[in-house]
């Protein structure tokens, strides 16, 4: 919350969404946030909904040119959100910006998370740029201008908020991947997705659960007409779950993919 003030919101303009479903989490948020910040409540049907919910709300009670989309573990450099707005003031085709993302590696150092993203040529299953890599060898090599990207993480994103009004986060994928099925859908409708490389946040990431990785990879091709696709998915998922049956000497990891990729295949879709 601090470093959202520090940016230069004002606390009217800012809403805190909390699915976490917990009996004591309004009165931990009461005593933790200045009085003049709203607080919506709702049930726990994932990071999409949550972002629609918060969404509706805000344009319910005022107009607003962007919408800032964050996650409540991000930290924000100095100037950032100011940055990720100078991009799309200066842009009108452009629909979304975002940050370069770092995280905390197990040495204690600072690594980049994500610089926006891919996806790949053959499986077209999202990958992160720059992801693991020296935060310095990464700015040594942009200027602090946006680049394009196929989509970008949903830690941190600045949006148009008519483009959040108008084309919503699929509710369907719970947790991950939902944010580039947006991207994809908001690239063909011609609106471009930017890094701005200075722009800087700090995030820390668990990873995805291993259901959800083979889930949401078969629903994001389904969604987007790669069906043919999806014979890669077994592939690229067992490939993420495989270290961590080995490390943790369990087959649960697998089982979970393959769980996963069953669900994604017999799900109903939903826009």
């Amino acid at each position: 919350m601090s470093d959202l003030l520090s940016q230069g919101l004002d606390v009217g303009d800012i809403l805190i969404v909390d699915n976490s479903e917990q009996q004591t989490s309004e009165r931990r948020l009461r005593a933790a946030v200045p009085q003049d910040v709203d607080l919506l409540f709702v049930p726990n049907r994932g990071y999409g909904a949550a972002v629609n919910e918060g969404v509706r709300a805000l344009l319910d009670r005022a107009s607003y040119e962007y919408l800032l989309v964050a996650t409540h573990e991000v930290r924000i450099a100095a100037g950032s959100l100011a940055a990720l707005e100078a991009a799309l003031d200066a842009g009108p085709a452009l629909g979304a910006a975002g940050p370069t993302l770092l995280t905390r590696a197990s040495d204690g150092r600072d690594e980049v998370w994500s610089t926006g993203g891919k996806l790949t040529r053959w499986a077209r299953v999202p990958r992160h740029h720059d992801h693991r890599a020296e935060p310095d060898g990464v700015f040594a090599r942009h200027e602090p201008v946006v680049v394009r990207r196929v989509w970008l993480d949903g830690a941190f994103v600045l949006y148009r908020a008519r483009l959040l009004a108008d084309f919503r986060i699929n509710e369907t994928f719970f947790m991950y991947v939902e944010e580039v099925d947006l991207h994809l859908r908001l690239g063909r409708a011609g609106h471009a997705i930017v890094w701005v490389p200075a722009a800087r946040v700090h995030q820390s990431s668990g990873g995805t659960p291993m259901f959800y990785l083979g889930r949401n990879l078969v629903l994001l091709l389904r969604l987007n007409g790669q069906r043919l696709r999806i014979a890669f998915v077994p592939f690229v998922a067992l490939r993420a779950a495989l270290p961590q049956a080995i490390r943790r000497r369990s087959a649960r990891p697998v089982l979970d993919v393959v769980r996963g990729i069953g669900r994604g295949l017999s799900e109903r879709l939903a826009r």
